[in-house]
């Protein structure tokens, strides 16, 4: 890469962070994607593009790009745990709701049970 090309490269770069900042994140994404399609390894844009996409599924893939290209990024590892934590409460939560579903469910079919015992042992049966 010529310094024309890492000045164009800067230059594209902040024209999509400047389109982030000012909450147009649908327009800075076409920008660095070229950017990161130009260059795998471009940990800047990985990181800006982890702000301007839409689901947190793509922020995570960008953020692993991030750590992919530079390990020590801590600005990236914080962000994917604070985004994994959120995750992993969310599925302590639906775990727990199932459980007391599941529970709810099982004392539902335990009183069905003896209420059908009960009937049964309430009406005598009719002998001739």
């Amino acid at each position: 890469m010529t310094a024309e090309n890492d000045t164009t490269h800067i230059d594209r770069l902040l024209d999509a962070i400047e389109l982030i900042q000012s909450n147009h994140r649908a327009e800075a994404v076409p920008l660095l994607r070229s950017l990161i399609s130009e260059n795998q390894n471009f940990e800047e844009a990985w990181l800006w593009m982890s702000v301007a996409v839409e689901s947190i599924d793509q922020s995570v893939i960008c953020l692993e790009n991030v750590l992919r290209v530079n390990p020590k990024n801590w600005q990236a590892a914080g962000a994917l745990y604070r985004l994994r934590e959120a995750e992993v409460a969310s599925q302590s939560k639906r775990s727990s709701l199932r459980f007391y579903r599941d529970m709810a469910f099982s004392s539902l079919y335990f009183m069905i049970a003896m209420v059908m015992v009960a009937i049964v042992l309430t009406y005598p049966s009719s002998r001739p």
